[in-house]
């Protein structure tokens, strides 16, 4: 089985229900990566569980968002990438 990769959320910008789950705009860090904005979907299996869908586009009322939170965006995207503890 394929090793799981760590989503750290920072912010949600923005949620929206969809048919079949969720569409978040959100700032994010995966696999203890440098963090990033971004626009993805979630689904959710026969059991309930949230899944994680594939990125999606900015549109104008998504832009907007961005502007008016400006700020906390370039402050949270300018956070350092995390250090891998070192091997011993």
């Amino acid at each position: 089985m394929a090793d799981e990769v760590k989503c750290d959320v920072l912010k949600v910008l923005k949620e929206m229900n969809t048919r079949r789950g969720k569409t978040r705009l959100q700032i994010v860090s995966w696999g203890n990566r440098s963090p990033v904005l971004e626009k993805r979907e979630f689904w959710y299996d026969d059991a309930d569980n949230e899944k994680t869908g594939k990125a999606k586009g900015f549109n104008a009322e998504d832009f907007q968002l961005i502007i008016e939170q400006l700020g906390e965006v370039k402050k949270l995207l300018a956070r350092p990438e995390p250090t891998e503890p070192a091997k011993v």
